[in-house]
């Protein structure tokens, strides 16, 4: 093996360590709570939809108000995760409800609407 090929090794091998290195399994969020989007519009179907939360600690979430025609599949969660929202089909007019998050201290809100019945 020549001076380069050893040389191009080595580097590839430095650079395959450091991209190795860098991969962490810790949340990089550094905030107690955030939320992917704050407002979700649904199609009048019957459907679920995942909503994604952003957090470096514990957080918990209620709907308000609560309905028939929708549910979360957790109340609470760990470090940046995300829940599922399923709901009904919707055959009247658009109808509307807020998750409402909080964690460390800090409240953020989701509010979910669901279009009407065409």
């Amino acid at each position: 093996m020549d001076c380069k090929n050893v040389l191009r090794s080595v580097m590839a091998f430095a650079v395959l360590v450091l991209s190795v290195a860098a991969c962490s399994k810790e949340d990089p969020f550094e905030g107690p709570l955030g939320l992917q989007s704050r407002r979700i519009v649904l199609p009048a179907e019957t459907g679920v939809t995942p909503v994604m939360v952003f957090s470096n600690t514990t957080w918990t979430v209620t709907m308000t108000p609560k309905v028939s025609w929708a549910g979360i599949d957790r109340l609470s969660g760990k470090g940046s995760s995300g829940l599922y929202f399923s709901y009904a089909a919707n055959y009247g007019e658009a109808r509307e409800v807020a998750l409402a998050f909080e964690a460390g201290g800090v409240r953020d809100t989701v509010v979910i609407v669901q279009n009407a019945a065409q």
